[in-house]
């Protein structure tokens, strides 16, 4: 091989990774105010949200959703002692947003303590910037012990 071809080659591998390096930053100014699907949790009045943007969200029958589950998120937030160590993931009030594709609609699904809580159910929209057409309902399996889950 030559130099030539050396140089041509480094050219195109730096091309390539720059095309993809303005790629992702595109997604990320995308993304950045889109909506998001998630999970959260209400630890202590603090809430605890992970989301990500429909991009990125994994498409279940109708619905997009958030790709983690709260079982498996709160141990490693657990483990990272993000989350109270003596607690289990549905000892505090939770929820969660999906998307359904065929109504266009997102859903905003939580714990009874939550929607009592106006402001606290404003922040997590605007958290996860969610528009204002998002329908919010209680779900018998988001139930803390507190509320008598």
């Amino acid at each position: 091989m030559s130099s030539d071809d050396d140089f041509t080659q480094n050219d195109a591998g730096k091309l390539l990774a720059e095309i993809y390096e303005r790629g992702q930053a595109r997604k990320r100014l995308r993304d950045a105010d889109a909506p998001q699907v998630g999970i959260f949790w209400v630890v202590d009045n603090k809430p605890l949200v992970f989301g990500e943007s429909l991009n990125d969200a994994e498409q279940s029958a109708e619905f997009k959703n958030y790709k983690e589950d709260h079982i498996h998120l709160w141990s490693f937030l657990q483990r990272n002692r993000i989350a109270p160590r003596d607690s289990e993931y549905e000892d505090y009030p939770r929820g969660r947003v999906v998307y359904n594709t065929k109504t266009a609609t997102f859903m905003f699904f939580a714990d009874r303590c939550i929607l009592k809580d106006k402001p606290m159910v404003e922040h997590l929209l605007a958290e996860l910037h969610l528009p204002s057409t998002t329908k919010t309902e209680s779900d018998p399996h988001y139930r803390c012990k507190k509320c008598g889950g």
